[in-house]
């Protein structure tokens, strides 16, 4: 893989790895339980923003960077979507859903540290699970490679000595006029 593509899949990895973990912490914390449609859509959008924010190299600060900044995105996307219009639920019921929005913006304690560890596991899993990954290609490739010198050569070929006299060959057409061959007869 070129670089290009592992930051690429870093970066989508990272995106929706946040996402999902994103979306459980919300939901385990108290806010309302984002649909899988839009954990889709956030994941779908926040891919090219964490391509670009993860780097070339595996740092473990840039994807904490990453995850932190996608964490408060999340939260933020989810906390005004996510049950966005309760008085929608009541029929013809019209009710003035009047108030400051960083109400529902901002995060209460046990969101803030939901989303925290939420974060800190991410990054621990990406992190990890990159290192872990490129350790077991490490491991196979030289298990790979030692197979290949241990393995044993192909046989080479052995020519039988030639013959001192001449070679008497059989004749395999039988020249003779009596011919076997006709309809079968019957019983």
């Amino acid at each position: 893989m070129t670089p290009r593509h592992v930051r690429a899949l870093r970066g989508t990895a990272a995106a929706w790895v946040a996402t999902v973990v994103a979306a459980t912490a919300h939901t385990l914390s108290g806010g309302g339980a984002p649909s899988p449609a839009f954990v889709a859509a956030v994941g779908i959008l926040a891919a090219p923003f964490a391509v670009a924010l993860v780097g070339r190299r595996l740092s473990a600060w840039r994807v904490g960077a990453t995850v932190l900044a996608s964490q408060g995105l999340f939260h933020v996307a989810f906390a005004v979507t996510a049950d966005a219009d309760p008085a929608a639920l009541h029929g013809h019921h019209v009710t003035h859903l009047g108030g400051d929005l960083s109400a529902v913006v901002l995060p209460d304690s046990p969101m803030l540290a939901a989303h925290v560890l939420a974060a800190i596991a991410t990054v621990a899993a990406l992190y990890g699970g990159e290192r872990m990954l490129r350790a077991l290609g490490r491991g196979i490739r030289s298990l790979f490679s030692r197979a290949r010198a241990i393995a044993p050569r192909p046989p080479m070929p052995r020519f039988a000595p030639a013959p001192a006299g001449p070679v008497v060959v059989a004749a395999r057409i039988v020249l003779s006029d009596v011919s076997r061959r006709g309809p079968p007869v019957l019983v």
